[in-house]
Parts: structure tokens; sequence; C-alpha cells
């Protein structure tokens, strides 16, 4: 099992460019702070917030007992039930999710054309029912990973998000113009589509809120901008000139309440505040624990940041231990390189 004297210097290599992108993450918490930029406390708190990452994902508090550590090495030994095997094969997933998809066309061909009360399809045959059901699953899964890793997508990608999205808007004017009744639009006003959308966006959102907000770009900022100025326009229409298609006449600060308190005040604000409250003790939270002078006797992390700091280390990646992959470690000066 691995082990590591206290206070003794944990070597890892650093490529320029993660040293430089490391530079400019103490810059900018620099200049957010009021305070000198810090290369060493940054790469602390990169390091110790990854650790922490990782020994959540693998069901281990931070500084585990050893008791703790070597039950979790013996279950990461062992080897996978017949299920897991089988699910690892491409065939067997192939399978599977055909099987998956066989059912469920079986469903709603049963639900919707053989009337199978069972199913209760039938009392719910409208898209704008599906979508209640769907959206937020669908949404809670796929949001989080455009937003983490949209720098990754192609153009043309994109391209084809912008299309989807242009389409729907698209569909959903059909429905109310033509109208489409199948779709459940025709006499949902702007205020049911706020209920519709609002909880599943601000649920998946809110994680990644504060990053989204520093990487906007000038037109980024313009476009939410025009958004918001729309939204005032249709909240003064709704109850100054009585548009009834924005559904607002009728409802009170409470029901505006019901609306946005759960979706945009809780996931933003208390569930921030709330998290920083308990995580007062977590480990990096403290900003004197987290700033010591560098050269002082304390953690391995601080050592690491002091070598990090002075660039004693030749150049690999720190990005791959904060991905969790393999990095170069060695145990001091005269460990293993």
């Amino acid at each position: 099992m691995a082990q590591l004297t206290p206070g003794y210097p944990v070597l890892i290599d650093l490529e320029a460019a993660d040293f430089h992108g490391l530079c400019a993450l103490a810059d900018v918490a620099a200049a957010a702070a009021g305070q000198p930029a810090d290369v060493a406390g940054t790469a602390t708190d990169l390091l110790r917030d990854a650790v922490k990452g990782k020994l959540d994902e693998g069901g281990l508090k931070w500084d585990p007992a050893p008791e703790s550590v070597a039950q979790r090495v013996a279950e990461a030994a062992r080897p996978g039930n017949a299920v897991q095997a089988l699910l690892k094969r491409d065939t067997v997933r192939r399978y599977a999710g055909s099987a998956l998809l066989v059912a469920v066309l079986v469903l709603l061909w049963g639900g919707y054309v053989r009337g199978w009360e069972w199913t209760g399809f039938r009392a719910n045959e409208q898209l704008w029912e599906w979508m209640h059901l769907l959206l937020l699953p669908v949404v809670a899964g796929t949001a989080p990973l455009w937003l983490r890793h949209r720098e990754y997508m192609s153009h043309s990608r994109r391209r084809l998000l912008l299309i989807a999205a242009a389409a729907f808007a698209v569909f959903v004017a059909a429905g109310y113009l033509v109208p489409l009744k199948w779709t459940g639009f025709p006499g949902n006003t702007l205020w049911n589509w706020l209920g519709l959308l609002l909880l599943p966006l601000a649920v998946t959102c809110a994680r990644f809120l504060p990053s989204t907000i520093r990487s906007l770009r000038r037109p980024h900022r313009w476009a939410v901008a025009a958004v918001a100025l729309a939204w005032t326009l249709t909240i003064v229409g709704g109850y100054a000139w009585h548009w009834a298609w924005t559904g607002y006449p009728g409802n009170t600060l409470w029901d505006w309440l019901q609306l946005l308190l759960l979706p945009l005040l809780v996931p933003t604000v208390l569930t921030k505040a709330v998290a920083r409250w308990i995580s007062d003790k977590a480990p990096g939270a403290s900003q004197t624990t987290r700033r010591r002078k560098p050269g002082a006797s304390g953690a391995p992390g601080e050592s690491l940041a002091t070598l990090v700091r002075s660039q004693e280390v030749p150049a690999r990646s720190l990005a791959a231990l904060m991905g969790g992959q393999d990095a170069l470690v060695g145990a001091g000066p005269a460990g293993p390189r």
C-alpha cells in the first residue's frame, strides 16, 4: 500500500502548458480576492480538491483510515460478478438495448392501440405530458456533459444542436398556429412553459453556473441581457397590458415564489451557502491552511506547491493527476523519478 512520510515532498512533473494554466488560475483567484497571486496555494487547492473528489467517488472519506483503505482495495481487487462480466461485452449490450427498445415499443402499442389500461398511456396521450415525464431526466443526464465538455464539441455538432433547437421552435410554433392538438401545446401559456423548463435547467446547470458565467463572451452576455429584457417585457405586458398568452394575469407574488424559489434561488444561492457552511472544516476550506508561507513545514501538498512555484521539477502533466490518470509521483528528492 502506498505510504508517504508526512512533510516529505511529492514530486510531480509539469509541462509548460500546465504550469502556465496554473499561473493563470492563480492570477484570476488573486484578482477576485484582491490579494497577490499565490501559485503554490492554487496548486495545493487543486490537488486537494481533486483528491477529495476521487476519494468521494471511491466511497472514502478525507484522510481515510488504513482499515477503510484496505477494505476498499480488497473490494476493487475482487473479480466482477457474472452480470457485470456480461454487460462489459459489446454484443450483450447491443442485444440488451434492442430488447429494451422492443419492450418500449410493445408497451406503447399496447397502451395506445390495444388500450391496456394498466399502462395509463391513454390518459397521457399528448406530447406535453411526455415532456413533463422525460424532460428532467434527459436534461439532467445530458446538460452537465455539454457544459463540462463544450470546448471539445466540434463545429458540425454545434450546428446540429442549433438546427435541432430551431426545428423544435418551429414545431412549437406550428403546434400553436395550426394547431396540432396532439402536441398539447394549445392552451399552455408562457407561465406553463416556465414551470416546465426552469426546474430541469436550474437543477442541472446550477453546479456549472459560476464557471459558465465567467466563460461567457461579450456576444453571449448580450444574448443573456436580451433574454432578461424580453422576459421583463412579458411581465410588464402580462400585468399592465393583459397579454393573455403569458398566463401571468391572476398569478400573485406567492405564485411567483412557487415558480422561482425552488428552481432558481435554492440551487444557485441557498445550496451554495449551505455547502460552504457545512464544509467549513473540509480540506482546503480555510484560507489560513491554504495560504501558508512557502518553506514552512506542512503537509505533503504544501511541499508540492512549493516545488511547483519554483519549477524545480521538469515538465509533465499535473492535469493527468487532476483527471485521475497516472502521473509521475516520487517520494522525495531521492525517491523514484
